[in-house]
């Protein structure tokens, strides 16, 4: 067993302590089950990383996406998430619970734009002067509709960068075999001027 490994089992048991019902140990079958997560987890070209262990426990307590939205029919499950070698590309899994919708059945437009938005800056800030940044622009664009209740893919790629700012691209797919694109975006992050909060993923 690797140390990611360990770790991995460490969170996900804190976060069964933490969320004890049925649920919980039911994503972690279908997570086992989504075959784009096996692949990676079997390549040598990218790394699993804990999602949120970057965060300050300050950073954590406080944070939309890591603990206000977390629990039963919400963010129940830690997202599985993977990042290639120089942190250009990552790839994340999340399952979107059944109470976190805008129209009944629909994940909220806003929550979309929040996990593409914070994808955008995994893949741009570790690129940017003194790996700090903020959004500067964020352009987003619903394809289809996000069924709740449901295990999604977010991918987020570098596209170009430049002194202060880095663009990229991201997007949320179906776990299927041949994915359906269900919302993507565009943004530019620029690294401030004067030392800023800087984010080690």
């Amino acid at each position: 067993m690797t140390a990611i490994d360990s770790s991995i089992q460490l969170v996900s048991s804190i976060d069964e302590e933490k969320f004890e019902y049925k649920q919980f140990n039911e994503l972690i079958d279908q997570e086992e089950s989504i075959a784009l997560v096996n692949q990676l987890r079997q390549s040598k070209e990218w790394e699993e990383v804990i999602a949120y262990e970057y965060l300050s426990a300050s950073a954590r307590a406080h944070s939309l996406t890591a603990t206000t939205l977390r629990g039963q029919d919400l963010i129940a499950r830690r997202p599985v998430k993977f990042f290639n070698k120089d942190k250009t590309a990552c790839v994340m899994a999340i399952h979107f619970g059944k109470n976190l919708c805008g129209h009944d059945g629909v994940i909220h437009g806003g929550l979309a734009a929040t996990i593409l938005d914070e994808m955008l800056a995994y893949v741009t800030i570790p690129s940017l002067p003194n790996t700090s940044g903020f959004t500067a622009n964020l352009n987003v664009n619903y394809r289809r509709p996000i069924s709740s209740d449901q295990w999604v893919i977010v991918h987020g790629e570098l596209e170009k960068l430049e002194g202060r700012k880095a663009w990229g691209k991201a997007w949320i797919e179906t776990i299927d075999q041949e994915p359906v694109l269900l919302t993507e975006a565009t943004a530019l992050y620029i690294s401030p001027r004067t030392p800023g909060p800087v984010t080690d993923f």
